[in-house]
């Protein structure tokens, strides 16, 4: 009996190797099951590689990543303690602008007080209903100095703004120039040997009315003028012996008597703290001593109204 036709051929793949030195062929046969399996081999060895690949991509993706975001937080960091410095400077700046606010209202509001009760009005006014009795000279003295204690803490503060700076200047000149022009400056250095006012004349023992401040003084010692202004007397002058008077302008003048040397000139301009005389006993004097007087309008009034306290 014959075997049954339908038996299969096995399905083989042959790969055929030639030599070059040689006629011999070698022939390899694979079978297809084989060829599947080794197709399957590639396929997963492929797979495997590219997935090596891939997770190798991943991780150097991944470093760099990493040092991206240490990069960042430093840049964070940084820009975390520059906005905290920024922070003090901005919160300084406000207390500047703050204490600047809180400076010009003061200001403002003493410079208006000022100008309504003594530059608008003019001094000249005011001076001239005293009559000699004194009304709140000091205190006008006092304000004139808070309000140049304000401006110097304005230029101060303000320093860095160049509009500022000039305003306050301008200021500071006006201001100056009245200051300038009240006597406060004490003459010379030395005791009150006699005050103004009512007081036993030292020749006759009279009670008279003494119409200055006897300051004494060593023989010699410089006579610095108290405000600024202009010489409108220098030279002998009765009982005052050699005598320098200065106007100030707005009324006020000032004396300054027994001197034994006179150092300016009549229309000389000074400066309050120039040396203008030199202390002496000239004149009706006991002893060396300088006699000094302020006038307002000619009415000679108490000097320790005007003078810096000691």
């Amino acid at each position: 009996m014959k075997r049954s036709g339908n038996n299969r051929k096995r399905e083989y793949w042959s790969i055929m190797i030639v030599p070059h030195n040689t006629d011999e062929v070698k022939v390899f046969k694979i079978s297809s099951l084989k060829y599947k399996l080794m197709t399957l081999g590639t396929v997963t060895l492929t797979f495997i590689i590219c997935l090596g690949i891939f997770i190798t991509h991943l991780v150097v993706t991944n470093r760099s990543l990493y040092k991206d975001r240490e990069n960042i937080l430093a840049i964070n960091r940084q820009q975390r303690e520059l906005l905290e410095e920024k922070q003090e400077t901005i919160e300084s700046y406000i207390e500047k602008i703050d204490k600047q606010d809180e400076l010009f209202k003061n200001f403002t509001t003493l410079y208006k007080n000022m100008t309504s009760q003594y530059i608008d009005n003019q001094m000249e006014g005011l001076t001239a209903t005293r009559s000699g009795t004194i009304r709140n000279d000091r205190a006008f003295i006092n304000d004139i100095n808070k309000l140049k204690s304000i401006l110097d803490s304005l230029e101060q503060n303000n320093d860095d703004d160049p509009e500022i700076v000039n305003q306050l200047n301008e200021a500071q000149a006006k201001l100056k120039q009245y200051i300038d022009a009240i006597p406060t400056l004490w003459p010379t250095a030395g005791e009150i040997s006699s005050e103004f006012g009512t007081r036993s004349d030292p020749f006759n023992y009279t009670e008279k009315q003494h119409s200055g401040l006897d300051i004494a003084a060593d023989y010699g010692s410089n006579i610095k003028a108290s405000a600024s202004g202009k010489v409108i007397f220098s030279g002998y002058y009765g009982n005052y012996g050699n005598c320098v008077i200065i106007s100030h302008g707005y009324g006020l003048t000032t004396l300054y008597g027994h001197c034994s040397q006179l150092s300016v000139k009549e229309g000389q301009s000074v400066k309050k703290g120039d040396v203008i005389a030199k202390v002496g006993s000239s004149g009706r004097s006991t002893g060396p001593h300088l006699h000094f007087e302020v006038r307002i309008n000619d009415v000679p009034t108490n000097p320790l109204e005007y003078l810096d306290t000691k």
